[in-house]
């Protein structure tokens, strides 16, 4: 039973040591992003489940899982499993595991004032991210970054990079070329993005018809990504924000690290 920050985590250790070889996280993406790292943190051979719950599933989404309190539990009767990858984001001071999507930037910013300043919580799903985006957009101010993605540099004002192993974020479509069971996560990339710019490409994003042949947005696959700045960053994974801001982030892919439930 996790009942704070951080307790999801040393609930799910406390019951690996008691000999729990399977554990089912009912909750949202927080929920189980805390399940997740307890398990890593174990290092033991633990299989992952889900009960939907809480106020976003975008993993969930992303695999298809199913809807109904009845078809969750037949799908956990099932007994099947297949490899799932995770990701490791790292500060200067601080790394997580996730299972979504880690992101840098303005999308940083939206999970921040979601978790942390816990606006808006009297609107529930798709909506209050779209309207949490509108705030954190009128007050947001690029970063000048480098960006090194699979040895690639690319230096200039990063507004948003996202990136992981599902297709959704949020209210957001981000990587529509997403592999959810693949080696290499999806990331996509918007550089020097003005708020006039980002304002009239959230429909696109939510709907997921960016591509990379667009102006100042890359999108691809990648083993590894590093973000370098000298302005201090907010950055998140699983809509979890990290406490401390970094002038150095890391992402990278953990290809078949955990076992989870197969539809």
């Amino acid at each position: 039973m996790a009942d704070g920050i951080g307790s999801g985590v040393t609930s799910t250790l406390t019951a690996i040591e008691n000999g729990a070889s399977q554990i089912i996280a009912v909750g949202g993406e927080g929920t189980t992003n805390e399940v997740v790292n307890g398990i890593y943190k174990s290092n033991q051979s633990v299989k992952l489940g889900f009960i939907r719950s809480g106020t976003v599933n975008d993993y969930l989404h992303t695999i298809n899982w199913p809807e109904t309190l009845d078809d969750q539990i037949s799908t956990i009767k099932q007994q099947e499993f297949h490899s799932t990858p995770l990701l490791e984001v790292s500060g200067q001071e601080e790394s997580k595991i996730g299972l979504n999507v880690a992101d840098i930037g303005v999308g940083a910013k939206i999970a921040y004032m979601a978790s942390v300043d816990r606006k808006l919580t009297w609107i529930r799903g798709a909506l209050r991210y779209q309207l949490l985006s509108l705030r954190a957009l009128f007050g947001w101010k690029n970063i000048p970054a480098t960006i090194v993605i699979d040895g690639e540099e690319y230096s200039d004002d990063l507004t948003l990079l996202t990136a992981g192993f599902s297709k959704y974020s949020g209210a957001y479509h981000l990587h529509p070329h997403a592999e959810p069971f693949g080696e290499k996560m999806a990331y996509t990339m918007a550089m020097n993005f003005s708020r006039w710019q980002m304002l009239t490409k959230m429909k696109m994003l939510e709907r997921g018809d960016h591509t990379p042949d667009m102006d100042d947005i890359y999108m691809g696959h990648a083993s590894r990504i590093e973000i370098r700045s000298e302005v201090p960053m907010l950055f998140e994974v699983d809509g979890e924000p990290f406490v401390e801001r970094s002038k150095s982030v890391s992402i990278t892919a953990l290809p078949s690290a955990l076992e989870v439930m197969k539809i």
